[in-house]
């Protein structure tokens, strides 16, 4: 399927707003709300356009065209906490011990964790349901790296990605419903709208001291470090790509976070830069292979297009793929082997 993968611009936030419908509970980064997104696309403009010293709380997000239609969005912040603390529940255990009775047990807990200088965070994936099930969530999920290989120096080499949890057939957190909620006294839903507006009220609110999970309710605790069912394809994404899980939870729904070095992502570690240096013949299109493709430019654009190596390891491009990349003859591309 033809796609291509762009920064997103103002003029999207009607196709944006009807994809933020679809996501459903649990999608803080993109909220149903028309304000909140428009703010967000003004953000992810002013992040292209400067020019970062060191990484700082530059947002990014790509949207994915198919037929002119955005089907999906994806983004990168440069680096979480700043001017507002990032927070998520860290796993810890204690021992409790008693000689006399012979018992000498690990008790799980978790701790309200905040960080002020963090990693890059990604997020924001969503693929309109009507797309699934053509692979373009992979490339979706790969763009971002494409992104990042090409301008490290706007990102942290540690990457992390909160995954969306449990929520169940009412739209509710059975962990939320065991823990927070008794503390905010909202729901789960209304909650996760405010905290896209502003996280002030977390700090305010969150219980400090430790949650020791044995005490929670069995619902509650099956959906410890569990991932929300559509998002269980953007995990597998991830995991393939070397990340891995840490001991962080999200605070609202239980999500597991994962980590990884950036220089050890694969699509960061494995994609090559090569110089096109001619046009494709079209006799020469079925000996060439399928392989992503990103213009290595600031003003990005990614999609799949087929591949010939030249001498010198330079490659030739059709015709169609250069305009679509807006590249030409002695610029230089990123190129990773096509899923």
């Amino acid at each position: 399927m033809d796609f291509l993968i762009r920064p997103i611009e103002k003029s999207d936030l009607d196709a944006i707003f009807e994809l933020a419908k679809q996501t459903g509970p649990g999608m803080t980064s993109l909220p149903a709300d028309k304000v909140l997104l428009s703010k967000k696309i003004q953000e992810s403009e002013n992040a292209f356009k400067i020019e970062p010293l060191s990484p700082g709380s530059e947002s990014y997000r790509l949207v994915m065209e198919v037929d002119s239609e955005i089907v999906g969005i994806a983004g990168i912040r440069a680096k979480t906490g700043g001017f507002e603390p990032f927070y998520s529940y860290e796993m810890k255990h204690a021992r409790h011990s008693s000689p006399s009775l012979k018992v000498d047990k690990e008790i799980p807990y978790l701790e309200l964790s905040q960080e002020y200088d963090g990693p890059t965070i990604i997020g924001s994936l969503f693929l309109s349901p009507k797309m699934r099930g053509h692979g373009l969530g992979g490339f979706l999920s790969y763009s971002r790296f494409m992104f990042m290989a090409d301008h490290p120096e706007r990102f942290t080499d540690e990457v992390i990605a909160e995954m969306r949890g449990v929520i169940n057939e009412d739209g509710k957190s059975p962990f939320w419903e065991a823990t927070v909620r008794h503390f905010f006294n909202i729901e789960y839903d209304e909650a996760d709208y405010l905290s896209a507006k502003d996280k002030g009220f977390i700090g305010d609110l969150m219980p400090k001291y430790p949650i020791y999970i044995p005490l929670l309710r069995d619902e509650a605790i099956e959906v410890i470090g569990e991932v929300h069912k559509h998002t269980k394809p953007a995990l597998k994404y991830l995991m393939d790509e070397g990340f891995k899980r840490d001991a962080h939870v999200d605070i609202f729904d239980a999500g597991p976070r994962i980590i990884a070095k950036t220089s050890e992502i694969k699509t960061i570690k494995e994609s090559e830069s090569k110089q096109i240096t001619a046009v494709m013949d079209t006799k020469d299109i079925d000996n060439c292979s399928d392989y992503i493709i990103s213009n290595s430019r600031i003003d990005f654009r990614l999609s799949k297009a087929k591949v010939l190596f030249c001498e010198n390891n330079q490659i030739a491009l059709q015709q169609k793929d250069m305009y679509k990349l807006g590249v030409k003859l002695g610029d230089y591309v990123r190129i990773r082997k096509s899923i």
